[in-house]
């Protein structure tokens, strides 16, 4: 009875997108360069590095397709309208680079990215819960430097640390186009 309990929970899942990965992988690797420098302006140096592969990755427009991202929470605005933060479930350990994508920045990006109360995505991302396994498309928003615009914890009053999390705690804005259940089909309540 077990065995056939676990064949029909089994659903197939989506492969991860190839740019999710490799978006990833240039994120874990500077994390890992940035933890080991002590000059500040290699970190500067690293930052802008960093910008070059990600845009890269995103190719033109810094678009994104089918990531599969979890919802870490939602906030309603003043003129109902949504803003949603994601994690990637795969950089959420403790001592290592922990992103999140948000669609939300300052000024412009934040007008922009927020899903307003009238936008048919409105009321499907307000129905999520928190810890959904979703799958997300849309675009980074550009910073100068020709990669994903983000902004950063201050986590400290030592230039030094404060530059680290710029690596370690990056929060990235972002457009969201679709976003949708990973595991729409539920088989239980």
């Amino acid at each position: 009875m077990l065995a056939l309990a676990a064949v029909a929970w089994a659903q197939p899942v989506a492969a991860e997108p190839a740019s999710q990965a490799a978006f990833r992988a240039v994120l874990v690797k500077f994390d890992e360069r940035a933890d080991a420098e002590t000059d500040l302006a290699r970190l500067r140096e690293l930052e802008a590095e960093r910008a070059a592969e990600l845009a890269k990755v995103l190719a033109e427009g810094l678009k994104f397709d089918d990531w599969q991202l979890i919802l870490s929470g939602t906030e309603s605005t003043p003129m109902g309208g949504i803003f949603v933060r994601f994690l990637d479930a795969a950089l959420t350990a403790p001592k290592s680079v922990r992103p999140t994508f948000w669609n939300s920045g300052p000024g412009a990006i934040m007008r922009q990215a927020e899903i307003s109360a009238k936008a048919p995505l409105r009321e499907p991302v307000a129905l999520l819960k928190r810890g959904t396994l979703v799958v997300v498309s849309g675009h980074f928003f550009p910073d100068d430097k020709g990669g994903p615009y983000y902004e950063s914890a201050r986590i400290s009053w030592q230039d030094l640390a404060v530059e680290r999390a710029r690596f370690r705690m990056p929060y990235f804005s972002i457009a969201v186009v679709d976003v949708g259940e990973l595991f729409p089909d539920r088989r239980f309540p």
